[in-house]
């Protein structure tokens, strides 16, 4: 999934990244422990969003992944859209009569939904396309958010901008939860 939303932008990527990602895709099977495998997923997710950080305007000012709270435009929208498809599989898994709390990779923790988070893993790469697209195609720009002291948030105007955008991928995000469920 990942790897190939980065491979879509190939003349825009030096070939290291995306060499990054291969290696480490490979290195999956030869680990012994969930975690080695979370160390293995946390430094391919440092090298995917570095190579994102390639693709973005320089005016988003992004640098990585951040959250709690987001500190730049980017991160401000793929929190906020993982929240939603957070809440979105929430109700997917109670309407199919599932426990959202006892997931598999995600371990339990008091008060998380693992089995929601282990879900929308597989809809992470969608989640990031829809919001680099906001911004592609100006939907949102870097004028939509403030700046706190430490956060950086989406003005009353781009959210009602942004919830429109999230709906008319809504009905595919559900569908991806749906099949999810029944796999």
């Amino acid at each position: 999934g990942n790897l190939d939303f980065l491979r879509s932008f190939d003349e825009l990527l030096p070939p290291a990244p995306q060499d990054d990602l291969e290696g480490m895709i490979g290195q999956i099977d030869a680990q012994a422990s969930i975690a080695s495998l979370r160390g293995l997923e946390g430094a391919a997710a440092a090298s995917y969003f570095e190579a994102l950080g390639e693709i973005l305007p320089e005016g988003l000012h992004f640098s990585g992944r951040n959250r709690q709270p987001p500190r730049d435009p980017v991160n401000a929208l793929l929190s906020l859209t993982y929240t939603l498809l957070h809440a979105e599989a929430v109700l997917a898994l109670h309407g199919a009569g599932l426990d959202p709390y006892v997931g598999f990779y995600h371990a339990l923790d008091f008060g998380r939904e693992s089995l929601a988070c282990d879900l929308i893993e597989a809809l992470r790469p969608h989640a990031d396309r829809f919001v680099l697209a906001l911004f592609r195609d100006e939907t949102l720009r870097a004028g939509d958010f403030s700046k706190t002291a430490d956060a950086c948030l989406l003005g009353k105007a781009g959210r009602g901008r942004f919830y429109a955008a999230f709906e008319t991928r809504a009905e595919f995000f559900r569908r991806q939860l749906a099949e999810g469920i029944d796999d």
